[in-house]
C-alpha cells in the first residue's frame, strides 16, 4: 500500500523565502557550531577555496598593480588590504550561482557563515601555500606556521609588500620577517610568500606590520672583508670580533674601531697579486693585535680564525611609519 505525501505549497515557499527558517532546518542535523569552524568537507572545500581567494590568489596582476609605473624595477610597495574590499571580493564570487529569488535568501541565510569558514581558509592557506617555503622561513616562523587553527578576526588587517627586484630572482631564498612594533619583537604572521613573476616577490602578513626584514639566507654565511671607497679606490679591510667574553663584551661581539683598527688586506696579499691573501700572515697578525688590544692570551686555531673572517648575510630593514 502506497502512502501518498501532501506538501503545503504555501508553507513551503514562506519556509524557502525565509532566511532564520533556513538556518533553523539546517541546525536540525548538527549540534549549533559556536565556533564557526567548517565541519562537512564541503564546508572545508568552501573555507579552502574562500580562504585562496582572500589571499589574492587568481586575482589577476593587472588588479593588484593597475600601472607597470606603479611598481617599477628594483622598488618596494606596502600595502594595506581592505578588509571591506575582501568581503565585496568573494561576496562578487559567490554571485555568480545567485541566479532566482531562491538564491538571493539562501545567501542571506547562510552568507554570514561563508565569511566565517574564509577566515578559517586564511590560515589553513598557511600550512598549504607556504609548506613548500619552510626552508625559506626563519625558525619562529616555522614553529608558528604549524599553529593556523584559530580563523583571523573579522577585524584584522592584513598587510604586506610587493617586491620588484634582481634579488628576487637571484636569491630564490630570501627570508622575509616581519613585526608588528619598531622594535622587532612581535613578529608577524605570514600568510603568503609567493613569486608572481621571476622578480616580483609578494608577502601579506596578518596585522599591521611596523617593520621588515629581508635578507638572505643564512646558509651562504662566508669568510669576507669589507670594501670601502678611498680616493676613487676600493681599500679591503676586516674588523675584528671578540673571541671571549671581555670587559663586558660577549664573545663574537664586534671590537670597536677605536680599540683595534681593522686590518688592511693589501698589506697580506701575495706578490704580483691583489685577489690573492697569505692566509698564515693575516692570522697571525690578527692574533697580534687581539693580544695587544684586547689581551687575549688564548689559543688562535682555524676556529679561532673563522670567527674572525665570517660574514653575516646581508639584510635591509624596512620601518613603516603609518603616521605619514
Amino acid at each position: 500500500m502506497k502512502t501518498q505525501l501532501k506538501l503545503d505549497s504555501n508553507n513551503l515557499l514562506n519556509t524557502l523565502s525565509n532566511p532564520a527558517e533556513l538556518r533553523r532546518l539546517r541546525n536540525l542535523k548538527r549540534a549549533e557550531n559556536l565556533s564557526g569552524e567548517p565541519l562537512s568537507s564541503e564546508e572545508k572545500n568552501l573555507a579552502d577555496w574562500l580562504g585562496r581567494l582572500k589571499l589574492l590568489h587568481g586575482v589577476p596582476f593587472n588588479y593588484i598593480v593597475p600601472d607597470v609605473s606603479m611598481l617599477p624595477m628594483e622598488s618596494i610597495r606596502f600595502f594595506y588590504v581592505d578588509s571591506l574590499w575582501l568581503d565585496y571580493l568573494t561576496e562578487g564570487a559567490l554571485s555568480i550561482g545567485r541566479s532566482t529569488a531562491g538564491d538571493s535568501v539562501h545567501d542571506k541565510a547562510f552568507l554570514g557563515d561563508l565569511h566565517v569558514f574564509s577566515r578559517f581558509g586564511v590560515k589553513a592557506q598557511r600550512n598549504k601555500v607556504l609548506g613548500h617555503l619552510s626552508f625559506h622561513l626563519n625558525a619562529a616562523e616555522r614553529d608558528r606556521l604549524a599553529n593556523s587553527a584559530s580563523p583571523i578576526t573579522p577585524t584584522e588587517k592584513i598587510t604586506g609588500f610587493l617586491l620588484r627586484s634582481g634579488v628576487v630572482s637571484g636569491w630564490e631564498g630570501l627570508q622575509v620577517e616581519a613585526f608588528l612594533d619598531d622594535a622587532a619583537t612581535k613578529p608577524c604572521q605570514l600568510l603568503r610568500m609567493d613569486h608572481l613573476s621571476p622578480n616580483v616577490l609578494l608577502c601579506m602578513f596578518e596585522g599591521m606590520v611596523k617593520k621588515v626584514i629581508i635578507h638572505e639566507y643564512p646558509e651562504v654565511l662566508h669568510f669576507g672583508v669589507d670594501a670601502d671607497a678611498v680616493g676613487g679606490e676600493t681599500v679591503f679591510t676586516k674588523s675584528f670580533r671578540y673571541i671571549v667574553d671581555h670587559d663586558g663584551h660577549s664573545a663574537g661581539e664586534q671590537v670597536p674601531v677605536t680599540v683595534a683598527p681593522p686590518v688592511q688586506i693589501a698589506d697580506f696579499a701575495r706578490a704580483g697579486s691583489t685577489g690573492v691573501v697569505r692566509i698564515n700572515d693575516l692570522a697571525n697578525a690578527m692574533k697580534k693585535e687581539l693580544e695587544n688590544t684586547i689581551a687575549y692570551n688564548g689559543a688562535f686555531t682555524a676556529a679561532e680564525f673563522a670567527l674572525e673572517m665570517v660574514e653575516g648575510v646581508e639584510a635591509v630593514n624596512f620601518k613603516i611609519d603609518i603616521n605619514q
